[in-house]
């Protein structure tokens, strides 16, 4: 596979998904023509999402069936362009291609997450080769991290992308985002002011691409991350309005879904879908509400879906939260293990493990605030304060470029409660789970970047006296991204031989299907899923799925 046909699948795949999300905008949400193609991209990933979820209940997700759901897409996307009147003056279509052709940097490398060959590999594969299976956290704990994203991608292994298309959904993400985001600060009359939403949308812009320019690194952490940065700027967008806007608040919703069916933790999240709720409806409308909004209808299958899943693998509602699980389905993990995993996550989060340490005390070490000092040494030097360098840099060099000449932090009434949500979020985030990557890196940038909108949009710019400071800003943000993956890919090259014009695909060596492998070795030559495997544990066969326990 050479640079060229790399390109053009990954180009083709995203064909496709944005086709599903015309299909989905067009047909099942309150269709507007004007809806930019980045939320299209968006509902693509959604919908799909959907079809994964439902289809992997009957079959499993095997050439033929992927090859049908991307045939159907690029049918789906061929609408769309069809369907687009002045295609090559439409901005939308123009910044998704740019943005694209930007991204070809970040989808060529050669080394994965260290979480991909542990386990992302192998949940996929699973996937493709099995329709559900009951009890899988058995083999392994690494098969009870449910992720939407996973399932997504179970649907692009095809007869030419094979495994190494599986990066496909953060860096389209990524995309998307910034089609939505660009749009959104770039399209304002000359005249008009720049005002607290479009700072915010640009400074979530920069932190995107320069943050997070690796795209190795994103996992399923980073996806979510990024959704989260925009429904904040979505809900401040709805909130200080006296009227609802229907279409922000299906994007809202839509985005939501997303966010908790990439990591189930991320239902905390969904106190914001109340914020908005309860703002502009009462408990008596709900009927009325679930009438004109047709898309909760797919929010709420996800979300039951999520939770099937999840019971499915691992006999429990919310996996590692022990209080949501089921010790009498006879293939749910008992509960001591459980509790086990849980602490593990926390200990982890808390700098009280590495691949290669571990405290003496660890249930002692998670209680409380027992953790803090260690936490400091071991995590916050140098991770958060390598991230708060870079958010006060950012900071400063839109101080810099703006120069505000009054210091007024004047902001409508309706924030403070938003603010008061994200602070509880912050201290959650800190006393549970204190890792960036567990819901830091977003609370932590809404922190420097709100009072910076806020404090900038009360210096009344207009956009036509400081659009050439904007653009320096985007070309900044471009430059940053560029020069340090090229960098990357340099090092790349240097360490592994990486060759991205002969052989751009990350690597995939025979060791990264070990959970796979750890299935088949126990019904090697075996059809009737009866053997017997170490500690007692079985599987039986009811109705054509497979139970493990």
């Amino acid at each position: 596979m050479n640079f060229f046909i790399f390109i053009s699948t990954y180009l083709l795949l995203t064909s496709s998904v944005v086709g599903y999300g015309y299909f989905f905008s067009r047909n099942l949400t309150t269709y507007n023509k004007t809806t930019s193609v980045g939320y299209l991209g968006i509902y693509g990933i959604f919908f799909l999402t959907l079809i994964s979820y439902i289809t992997n209940i009957f079959f499993k997700h095997d050439f033929t069936h992927n090859l049908i759901i991307f045939v159907v897409g690029i049918f789906f996307f061929v609408q769309f362009v069809l369907s687009t009147k002045n295609l090559k003056n439409d901005k939308g279509i123009k910044y998704l291609f740019f943005f694209l052709i930007l991204s070809f940097f970040s989808i060529l490398y050669f080394k994965s997450h260290d979480d991909f060959p542990y386990y992302h590999l192998d949940f996929i594969n699973n996937i493709t080769l099995n329709k559900v299976e009951f009890g899988l956290g058995n083999f392994d704990l690494a098969y009870n991290h449910v992720s939407s994203l996973f399932f997504f991608h179970s649907l692009f292994k095809l007869p030419f992308t094979s495994d190494f298309f599986y990066y496909l959904g953060p860096a389209i993400i990524v995309v998307f985002s910034n089609v939505i985001l660009v749009e959104n600060f770039l399209k304002i009359k000359k005249n008009k002011k720049f005002d607290f939403l479009k700072f915010l949308s640009l400074l979530i812009f920069v932190f995107i691409n320069i943050f997070f320019y690796r795209l190795a690194e994103h996992g399923t952490d980073r996806s979510a991350i990024i959704l989260l940065l925009l429904i904040t700027f979505f809900l401040f967008q709805i909130i200080k309005n006296k009227v609802l806007d229907k279409i922000a608040f299906e994007n809202f919703i839509i985005f939501l879904t997303l966010i908790v069916s990439i990591k189930s933790f991320y239902a905390l999240y969904a106190i914001l879908f109340f914020i908005i709720y309860f703002k502009y409806f009462s408990i008596k409308n709900v009927y009325s509400f679930y009438k004109q909004y047709r898309v909760i209808n797919f929010s709420i299958t996800i979300c039951l879906l999520i939770i099937f899943y999840n019971i499915a693998y691992t006999g429990c509602l919310i996996y590692p939260v022990v209080n949501t699980c089921f010790e009498n389905f006879f293939w749910s993990m008992d509960s001591e293990r459980m509790k086990v995993a849980s602490h593990w996550y926390e200990l982890w989060a808390k700098a009280g493990a590495t691949p290669d340490y571990r405290v003496d005390d660890p249930i002692q070490y998670i209680k409380g605030i027992n953790w803090v000092s260690t936490w400091i040494d071991n995590y916050f030097f140098n991770k958060v304060s390598d991230n708060l360098l870079g958010l006060f840099t950012v900071i400063l060099i839109f101080f810099f470029l703006f120069k505000p000449k009054k210091i007024i932090f004047y902001y409508p009434k309706e924030y403070n409660f938003i603010f008061i949500i994200l602070a509880i979020y912050l201290v959650e985030w800190f006393f549970y789970h204190p890792s960036l990557r567990y819901g830091g890196y977003h609370l932590i940038a809404l922190a420097f970047f709100i009072p910076t909108a806020i404090l900038m949009n009360n210096q009344n710019y207009k956009f036509n006296l400081i659009h050439k400071k904007i653009y320096v800003i985007i070309l900044l943000t471009i430059l940053v991204f560029v020069a340090r993956n090229i960098n990357r890919i340099n090092n790349e090259i240097k360490v592994y031989n990486y060759n991205p014009l002969i052989s751009p695909r990350y690597n995939i060596n025979s060791n990264d299907y070990t959970l796979q492998r750890k299935k088949e070795n126990i019904f090697k030559n075996t059809n009737n899923c009866t053997i017997k495997f170490k500690k007692n544990k079985n599987c039986k066969i009811i109705n054509s799925y497979r139970f493990f326990y």
